[in-house]
């Protein structure tokens, strides 16, 4: 299948700027550290996928994986995907064997980046393995971070907050193993 060149520069346009608009800031090739709840909600589809290897790319500057899907996490839709992008420069580079993998759907092809998830499976916890399930009801909350006093408000609304370990507050590796859910009362909490 050849893909128009005018097709190839949107879908690289379009990957480019959806980075800065989920606020994914790459400093060379770092990304600002976020709770994977919060990528996944900000991502266009989340999968569990058996990588198979490296196949010829129809697009400039990205590099094609074969893959099979395991599990689709979000959206729960029916379209078998079979090959996946990822950028050249500061993308994700992947071995064989399964990935939970997150990323956004350009013109109809999943592109992943440095900044999504890029998980092997087998170094997930079971925790963290049962959590995705229950990552898009947490959608409607916000996962933020705090220091200091700001992670002393009472008015948190819906939010949780990742900092100094505190009553209303988890700090990072904690936060890993849990997952921010919506309450009865409208507000938003830290569910181990």
């Amino acid at each position: 299948m050849s893909v128009p060149l005018s097709v190839a520069v949107t879908l690289g346009l379009l990957f480019f700027l959806s980075a800065g608009l989920n606020e994914q800031v790459a400093e060379g090739c770092t990304c600002l550290q976020r709770h994977p709840q919060r990528v996944f909600c900000e991502s266009d589809i989340v999968i569990r996928a058996k990588v198979i290897g490296n196949v010829a790319s129809t697009l400039p500057n990205l590099i094609a994986y074969n893959i099979k899907v395991i599990t689709t996490y979000k959206p729960s839709i029916k379209k078998d995907i079979r090959v996946i992008y990822s950028t050249k420069i500061c993308g994700a580079h992947l071995e064989n064997g399964e990935y939970l993998l997150s990323g956004n759907i350009v013109d109809g092809v999943m592109i992943f980046g440095l900044c999504d998830l890029v998980w092997r499976w087998d170094q997930l916890s079971s925790v963290q393995k049962g959590n995705l399930s229950m990552y898009q009801r947490g959608c409607v909350c916000e996962i933020t971070s705090c220091t200091g006093a700001s992670c002393l408000t009472k008015k948190l609304q819906r939010k949780c907050l990742i900092g100094v370990k505190k009553s209303l507050s988890l700090d990072y590796e904690d936060a890993l193993q849990a997952v921010c859910l919506p309450r009865s009362d409208g507000s938003c909490k830290w569910q181990k």
